[in-house]
């Protein structure tokens, strides 16, 4: 009875409290630990069904640990990022989600497209593509996200993917950012481009592209130069490191692109040297000054 108290006490305040508010407190590192630890206390051990409580999927079902899943559960994963996606992508929109996990970002772009628009989930590891299969299936979206077991990078074939210690820290062999030293293992992966995808794969070009793969995002650009050049799409961007930052630069502005921080009033990054070693940033399309006149 404790325990449900606490996880329904902790959903409630997730609900009534702004998630930079919940980061905030997060920041106490003694009372984050306290919070922690008696989370941890009342959460059930390994995957559990459960209802997101807070955030742009509130109310939808996900199978989570929340013994290390806690911001999937309380809605407050990647805020500036789920709040970026909510305010610019337009219902009809087509998504791309470059390294979808299980899924969480993929079902917060479903909702925003809604029933004209379409997601396509790019996921390398088999241990993510299930979950991110369920939770497709579980919130009823087969019709709107369909799940692609590659890896995104600049050419298609099979291709070297090294694992990390959790499921959200694999990469492609050759991504830039976080060194190769960590990752024990490695398995082969079936990469595709994103030019191969469009325009050899006959699927439709992406208004808006989510990418966040560990630095692999030296290798989904340079897969990407047609599309840049005749279907640039909006890019939500998570960089890792200085060489992720300077591939991406220069191939961003030479099709003309401005990069912005992804918090509002969503400033325009003026040089190279101002991007810390991890970025959060939205890059907008030559001739778009509104994010909202995407389309």
């Amino acid at each position: 009875m404790l325990k449900r108290w606490v996880l329904n006490l902790a959903a409630s305040l997730a609900r009534r409290l702004p998630p930079r508010t919940v980061q905030r407190l997060y920041r106490w590192r003694a009372l984050a630990g306290f919070i922690r630890r008696w989370l941890n206390r009342a959460a059930p051990d390994g995957l559990v069904e459960i209802q997101v409580a807070a955030g742009g999927l509130q109310g939808m079902r996900l199978t989570l640990d929340l013994h290390c899943e806690k911001d999937y559960w309380l809605g407050t994963y990647e805020p500036e990022l789920q709040a970026a996606l909510r305010h610019f992508v337009q219902p009809g929109m087509v998504a791309f989600d470059l390294g979808a996990n299980i899924g969480y970002i993929s079902l917060l772009l479903a909702r925003q497209v809604g029933v004209h628009g379409k997601v396509f989930a790019f996921e390398a590891l088999p241990e993510n593509q299930e979950r991110l299969r369920t939770h497709v299936t579980m919130n009823g979206f087969e019709a709107l996200i369909q799940v692609i077991p590659m890896a995104v990078v600049d050419r298609p074939g099979t291709v070297r993917f090294l694992l990390g210690p959790s499921h959200g820290m694999g990469k492609v062999a050759g991504s830039a950012g976080r060194q190769e030293i960590g990752y024990k293992e490695e398995i082969e992966v079936e990469g595709i481009s994103l030019d191969s995808f469009v325009f050899e794969g006959g699927h439709p070009p992406p208004q808006v592209i989510k990418m966040d793969i560990e630095g692999g995002e030296v290798l989904a650009i340079a897969g990407m130069t047609r599309l840049l050049r005749m279907h640039p799409p909006l890019i939500f961007l998570e960089l890792h490191g200085q060489e992720a930052a300077q591939a991406v630069w220069q191939a961003l502005s030479a099709h003309a692109y401005r990069l912005c921080r992804m918090h509002p009033p969503y400033p325009v990054v003026a040089a190279l040297g101002e991007l810390d070693w991890k970025a959060y940033l939205v890059a907008l399309p030559p001739g778009v000054d509104d994010l909202r006149s995407v389309a």
